[in-house]
């Protein structure tokens, strides 16, 4: 479809711009090819914190997706759809690929997008299996173009707006909506006499849904058989809440917390909320370049800095976690190869040390050839040996028999991917799902020959501490 406009757009936008002109030859545009376009303007602003802005204006159940690394100092949060798309299957990241790339080639684009996230972005979040459960109307994948975006990266804010048009769209009408946006999010004042804070709570005993050291056994016994490499097996504690939780309080606490991780907040209609914050990032993509990396491996942080560098080097040289981590970088190449991408280049592996947990690390890096899509190395690549297991398929059918339900969003992929082929996807973890009367944690160990199952329990334990912590103000699963 030809885009091109008679006049340039406006190359660089903040809140004085006249967007009129733009606007107006837009519709033009959209009544000349007789299909909906979209327009998209990227205004530069002044300091925006995504998620307070999240959680100021966004209304109950409307889609949102907020990511932020303050390591990094990177901060990303979205809501509303302008277009969306829902798709399953095994071909479900190809789907989507061709969606976003039509969505990409209809919009107008105004406004400085030098920065990764800034011009139409499109927000993808995939669960773990690839149908939909029957007893679940989560879609299998989700990909929208939203509304409204915020986006921190460094000492550089900005708003980016969408909007679909047609011929009948009033460009006079337009320009106001989207100036009312820009000071309804810019203008935003958050009452701070009264700080939106979850306050402590208290958690009885959980439902779980089977007993975890004997599926352990039967995985290892599976191993023992020489069958299967490595599995990761999933805890999923469902506790009933008195009264909400709020979602991006608690967010706000794990990104203090956890400034290596990525803090997230999910949620599409009736699904809840999923708020964590992951070691795991999935790929991140610069049009030219991929990089992931294989993190396997766990140990507690110690007391003292000598038990603390104790811990990390036994977890560098213990033959169990030095097989599981080898397992995982093995068969990142490996998929990465079966689409092209053969001359991955593997980083030396390092401590990822968080707040109450340390885990080996690996970086890997590799040039995305000509015709390969990021979707398609996600599509390689999830679920990694480090959420389901090796080989792929034997690991997979065992999680599902053993766990009995869907993990969901937990384990699946979120972000962002821009039109600019940059993007980054992280990987669901250590997180808990919010309902209005109910709270769900997750937590998961990898299991290989060498696993031990009261180890590996403990080992869930320790992942589920930076939930229970922020929530409860305990360390401890409620009842020990």
């Amino acid at each position: 479809m030809n885009t091109e406009l008679t006049d340039p757009p406006p190359s660089f936008c903040d809140e004085s711009t006249d967007l009129l002109p733009f606007l107006k030859q837009a519709t033009e545009r959209a009544t000349l090819s007789r299909e909906p376009l979209f327009v998209s303007v990227t205004i530069e602003t002044s300091y925006s914190d995504p998620l307070a802005i999240l959680e100021e204006i966004h209304r109950p159940d409307e889609p949102i997706c907020y990511l932020e690394r303050p390591s990094n100092e990177f901060s990303i949060a979205c809501a509303e759809f302008v277009a969306e798309a829902s798709f399953e299957g095994s071909s479900r990241f190809n789907q989507a690929k061709v969606w976003g790339d039509s969505v990409f080639n209809s919009t107008l684009i105004a406004g400085d997008h030098l920065d990764p996230g800034t011009g139409p972005t499109l927000f993808m979040t995939a669960t773990f299996e690839d149908e939909t459960d029957k007893d679940s109307s989560l879609p299998a994948l989700q990909i929208f173009l939203p509304r409204w975006q915020v986006l921190r990266k460094g000492g550089s804010h900005f708003v980016i707006l969408n909007a679909s048009i047609d011929s009948q769209t009033d460009p006079v009408r337009l320009t106001a909506e989207f100036a009312n946006s820009v000071q309804r999010i810019k203008g935003m004042r958050p009452d701070a006499s009264k700080p939106k804070e979850t306050g402590l709570v208290e958690l009885e005993h959980p439902e779980e849904e089977f007993d975890y050291k004997s599926a352990v056994e039967q995985a290892l016994a599976q191993i023992s058989s020489g069958q299967i490499s490595k599995v990761v097996l999933a805890r999923k504690l469902t506790y009933r809440t008195s009264s909400p939780l709020n979602p991006f309080s608690i967010a706000h606490d794990l990104r203090q917390r956890f400034p290596e991780c990525f803090t997230f907040c999910l949620n599409t209609p009736g699904q809840g909320v999923m708020v964590g914050a992951t070691p795991e990032t999935l790929a991140k993509v610069s049009g030219t370049t991929l990089e992931t990396e294989a993190l396997a491996g766990s140990a507690p942080r110690g007391p003292s800095a000598g038990k603390d560098a104790h811990l990390g080097k036994t977890l560098l040289g213990r033959e169990k976690e030095v097989l599981e981590h080898r397992l995982v970088i093995e068969s990142i190449k490996r998929r990465l190869a079966s689409i092209g991408l053969s001359d991955c280049e593997e980083g030396r592996s390092r401590l990822l040390r968080l707040a109450n947990l340390q885990h080996v690390r690996t970086p890997l890096r590799a040039k995305l050839p000509v015709g390969v899509h990021p979707f398609d190395a996600l599509c390689a690549l999830h679920p990694t040996p480090a959420m389901g297991g090796t080989p792929r398929e034997s690991a997979l059918s065992l999680v599902h028999k053993l766990e009995g339900s869907p993990r969901g969003w937990y384990s699946g992929v979120t972000g962002w991917l821009d039109s600019k082929g940059r993007g980054e996807f992280i990987v669901p973890i250590r997180c808990g799902k919010i309902m209005p009367d109910s709270l769900t944690l997750y937590a998961g160990a990898g299991l290989v020959e060498g696993s031990v199952p009261e180890q590996e329990k403990i080992e869930t334990d320790w992942k589920l501490q930076a939930m229970l912590e922020v929530i409860t103000g305990r360390t401890t699963l409620p009842g020990e």
